[in-house]
């Protein structure tokens, strides 16, 4: 009899340590986790390492894109921003940049495989004025649009 309740305590303890591990391990602050970001909840567009345009978490967007018919812009790269106001670009193959503008025919927006999925530039094709929405799109979806982009194309001069 009492090696029957041995046996038993010995596997309840068993039971316990491994239970302990498992709730241990799901919360070891070493995880890859701890690198992960928040939401997309802002984003900032950069060329040339100076930020152009950027709508900040709960803000309005700043900035907008000026060019005469037939310049493009340097590289424009996009940083997402979370809660915290800390940048990042996703890894996961299943998101992407969507884009769509107000007006047709005005701008072109152009990626290239070699300059990344994060980056692109705007082709001026008219003269005339677009808002630009651009979009971190996520399986088919937007998990982020921004607000309007204003792009104003004019010839110089004017």
């Amino acid at each position: 009899m009492k090696k029957a309740t041995f046996l038993s305590a010995a596997k309840a303890v068993l039971t316990l340590f491994i239970f302990a591990g498992i709730l241990t391990a799901c919360s070891n602050s070493t995880s890859s986790d701890d690198h992960e970001h928040g939401d997309a909840e802002g984003f900032r567009l950069k060329m040339n390492g100076q930020t152009i345009v950027e709508q900040l978490p709960e803000q309005d967007i700043t900035g907008e894109f000026e060019l005469e018919p037939s310049q493009e812009t340097d590289l424009i790269t996009i940083f997402f921003i979370d809660h915290d106001g800390q940048e990042f670009q996703p890894e996961d193959d299943s998101y992407s940049l969507g884009y769509e503008f107000e007006e047709d025919g005005i701008a072109e927006f152009e990626q290239h495989a070699e300059d990344g999925k994060w980056s692109f530039h705007l082709h001026a094709e008219a003269e005339g004025v677009t808002d630009l929405r651009l979009m971190l799109m996520h399986n088919g979806h937007s998990d982020l649009t921004s607000q309007g982009i204003h792009v104003h194309v004019e010839a110089s001069g004017q």
